[in-house]
């Protein structure tokens, strides 16, 4: 039994063995004691209630009750008081009938409330903060930084970002359908280790995810945080400013030049004779002059030549000594210090 359950459990049996113990003075402890343990029962109740809805219905729920015990009293006095008859029972009758009334009346109108900013204004202020778009929820990268401390802003997942995610994972397209559901899953995934809040705004004027992200991102004072190399650049012209995880991920690749020395596996043949390709860890593909037949190893090579393609780097190599290359590289590739920064590992084609 979880520690939680086992409190709750010792709570309704202690008022119940109080209840008898009120009850028993005037002879009715079994009486009391079923009093005390519909009570307790009922307290407990309410306590797991608000555990499973959600806060903004517990806040409606409250302001709704205050609201009809409000307009009790006013409606109460409008009355004589010899007309109530039982002047207590009267004010308990208005008390609970206009609770109940502004409690319905509350949760029937949920939906046209919003209270994210309020909980916005609450819990975060406006310039540490972030909206999530949803390439970069696709993406996933999001969760190992945050789990690392890279970032610490406060998360915000707009609406109508997880419309667009559900709209996708709806299509009719299995590629988008399996985009779209990756997205859904991330998301889930992402409650344990990203405290994010979903927040209830919407444009119905403004057409586009990525026009609405920047609309909101200018109201509210927030980061964009994307892998959209797009939406980045046009939140800039905007003046909003954007968080591109690709162009951090390509600022923290091995700042390789000609000359440097290293050690990578070579994993297939390239396209022209004798060649050998191999990857560096952040997926750059190294092209590597007769070193075909050192396929499965690593070799140490040195760099010759340095290339930006639309897809990424390319670098160009030749073995450093084709005799003993392939026993230095082992040899560095043993080495657990240096191992670590000049050892390259490969990765799938």
């Amino acid at each position: 039994m979880q520690p939680i359950w086992m409190i709750r459990v010792l709570f309704v049996l202690t008022l119940t063995l109080c209840g008898y113990w009120v009850g028993k003075f005037d002879g009715k402890g079994l009486e009391f004691s079923a009093i005390a343990l519909l009570l307790s029962l009922f307290i407990v109740a309410l306590e797991y209630a608000t555990r499973v809805l959600s806060g903004k219905v517990i806040l409606l729920t409250g302001l709704g009750a205050f609201a009809g015990l409000a307009f009790s009293r006013l409606f109460y006095d409008t009355f004589p008081p010899n007309m109530l008859g039982g002047q207590d029972a009267a004010r308990a009758a208005f008390n609970l009938f206009f609770m109940y009334f502004g409690i319905i009346l509350a949760l029937r109108n949920a939906d046209r409330v919003s209270l994210s900013r309020l909980r916005f204004f609450i819990t975060s202020p406006k310039e540490d903060s972030v909206l999530l778009d949803t390439s970069v929820i696709i993406d996933g990268r999001i969760k190992e930084l945050y789990e690392l401390g890279f970032i610490t802003r406060n998360p915000l997942v707009p609406n109508f970002v997880v419309e667009e995610l559900q709209i996708l994972s709806d299509s009719s397209d299995p590629q988008r359908r399996h985009v779209g559901r990756r997205g859904l899953e991330n998301l889930e995934n992402y409650r344990d280790s990203i405290p994010y809040q979903l927040f209830d705004k919407d444009y119905p004027e403004i057409q586009g995810v990525d026009s609405k992200l920047i609309a909101l991102a200018k109201e509210i004072g927030a980061t964009i945080l994307t892998t959209d190399y797009n939406l980045a650049k046009v939140a800039i012209l905007h003046q909003v400013r954007a968080l591109n995880i690709n162009t951090l991920s390509a600022a923290l690749r091995p700042n390789l030049s000609v000359g440097d020395q290293l050690v990578i596996n070579i994993t297939r043949e390239g396209k022209d004779a004798d060649q050998g390709v191999g990857y560096l860890e952040d997926g750059t593909m190294v092209v590597v002059d007769d070193a075909r037949s050192y396929i499965g190893n690593a070799v140490t090579i040195t760099i010759i030549s340095m290339m930006q393609t639309n897809s990424g780097r390319l670098a160009f190599g030749r073995l450093l000594d084709k005799e003993s290359s392939v026993k230095k590289g082992k040899e560095m590739g043993r080495r657990d210090g240096s191992s670590a920064t000049i050892e390259m590992v490969s990765t799938s084609d």
